[in-house]
């Protein structure tokens, strides 16, 4: 694990995101991560997230792949646009993750009947 990500995992202590514990968990499946015990080369590979609603960016997310099983712990299960559920299977997208695919996982689009409000929803991979 570098610097950057070690800071970005702390920051997010500091923050309130998560706590210590979880923190020490994303810092060893990471270090896991770069010698290799999940399978594959992905140090260089990371899972995206973003969710956007018209020009405002809700969610900007960058993880990287050795991150990303310990990722599905703060991704909520029940994930609804503009009072609409979507169906996202984090199982999929994790097991998509592992077998090396690249480009757009899941993408969303919707419009609100009332507002017109658009909301964007991308998981990728890089």
């Amino acid at each position: 694990m570098n610097t950057e990500e070690r800071r970005k995992i702390l920051d997010m202590v500091v923050e309130g995101q998560i706590t210590a514990d979880e923190a020490e968990k994303l810092m060893a499946a990471a270090d896991k991560a770069e010698i290799g015990e999940t399978g594959g080369d992905h140090s260089n590979r990371f899972l995206i997230i973003k969710v956007q609603q018209g020009e405002k960016t809700n969610v900007n997310v960058r993880l990287p792949i050795g991150l990303a099983r310990i990722a599905k712990m703060f991704i909520p299960k029940n994930i609804d646009i503009n009072g609409e559920p979507i169906n996202v299977d984090i199982d999929e997208i994790l097991r998509l993750v592992e077998t090396e695919v690249t480009g757009n996982i899941v993408e969303v689009h919707q419009v609100d009947d009332e507002t017109g409000d658009r909301t964007d929803v991308e998981i990728y991979l890089e």
